[in-house]
């Protein structure tokens, strides 16, 4: 098939899914879509930025920059890595603002899935004492921060969204709190889980037509209050760039994901999503460039390993900018609530 084909395959799949659905071509699920896609084959949707990416960029909603938070200070740069929407930062003006000098850093820490109300306690909170220490300049949640359970398309677990939203904004403030006032950057990427929301809406309740047009919003980015958390947010499998540096929420699975994600991207790029430690570093005409997943920040037994070991790892990303886009990055790995960093042990 050739490739500029696919788009045009995926317009038609969406406007006969949105049509036997009765719903807004931008409310069509991934479920509705491949229910009827014909001549489609997955990885040639993953690679042009999945269901959902697609559906957003061929039918955006009259109203959905009203429900996206607004950086007030920093303008955001948003250009194309081959079909895939990067949102990306001048890090002058970060310097700018943080009053930092040429010769100093722009300290970033970077926060892998976390699932509450399944965070693991121990890690959320030698997470938050270290930034209390460490005192960034900027802040990026990969994603999955919430489970979802009550929405989840495997099934819900009878909770209440109610009770676990307020949860998790009790928990996302404590963070915010922990990184202190210094902390200018903050962005929220979001992941698989958190899309589960709008997909159960689309799915659930098509007859409450676009609520947008009555100014309320029942996407996740709203209901969770990420813009008077002062956080801005990043759409699921859109990427974000600081320097040289680029984040999402995580776009394949497998042995080798590591590999996989460097192969296809060809930048520095790192994730959560798989909840593992994993890193890929390749050499092209381009440079050096590595993959790198991040760990994660909930529990290592979820309920659906059922008791299977796995190679999940407690860690988080902690980045220093320079002003020419250039970094350095450790990744810490939590063990039994604690780690170092710069000679000093941190503890739950």
């Amino acid at each position: 098939m050739i490739k500029k084909t696919v788009p045009v395959l995926v317009k038609k799949a969406i406007l006969k899914a949105a049509k036997l659905n009765k719903v807004a071509p931008y409310n069509v699920t991934t479920s509705m879509f491949w229910e009827v896609a014909e001549d489609l084959k997955e990885w040639e949707i993953r690679k042009l930025g999945g269901v959902t990416g697609l559906r957003d960029s061929l039918f955006p909603s009259d109203k959905a920059s009203n429900t996206q938070p607004r950086a007030k200070k920093f303008k955001p740069i948003t250009k194309k890595l081959e079909s895939f929407t990067v949102h990306g930062v001048e890090l002058a003006k970060l310097f700018k603002e943080a009053k930092l000098s040429k010769d100093e850093v722009f300290r970033v820490v970077v926060q892998p899935d976390t699932h509450v109300p399944n965070e693991d306690k121990e890690a959320v909170s030698v997470f938050c004492n270290f930034l209390k220490s460490y005192k960034p300049h900027g802040l990026i949640n990969l994603g999955d921060f919430m489970e979802m359970g009550s929405v989840s398309h495997w099934g819900t677990n009878g909770n209440k969204f109610t009770d676990e939203a307020k949860q998790a904004r009790a928990v996302l403030k404590n963070i915010g709190d922990a990184a202190g006032s210094q902390c200018i950057f903050k962005r929220y990427l979001i992941g698989n889980h958190e899309d589960w929301l709008n997909q159960y809406f689309a799915e659930k309740t098509p007859e409450l037509g676009d609520l947008e047009e009555l100014g309320t919003s029942l996407k996740f980015e709203s209901l969770l209050g990420l813009k008077d958390l002062g956080y801005r947010t990043i759409p699921l499998n859109e990427i974000l760039q600081v320097g040289t540096a680029h984040f999402i929420h995580g776009y394949y699975t497998g042995r080798t994901h590591a590999k996989t994600h460097l192969d296809v991207f060809g930048v520095n790029i790192y994730y959560g999503h798989l909840h593992d430690v994993q890193s890929y570093s390749g050499v092209s005409v381009k440079g050096m460039h590595e993959a790198m997943s991040l760990g994660c920040l909930c529990k290592l037994n979820a309920n659906f390993l059922k008791g299977k070991p796995n190679n999940w790892s407690h860690a988080f990303g902690i980045y220093e900018f320079r002003i020419d886009g250039s970094y350095t990055r450790y990744v810490p790995i939590i063990i039994d609530g604690q780690f170092s960093f710069n000679g000093k042990i941190f503890k739950a």
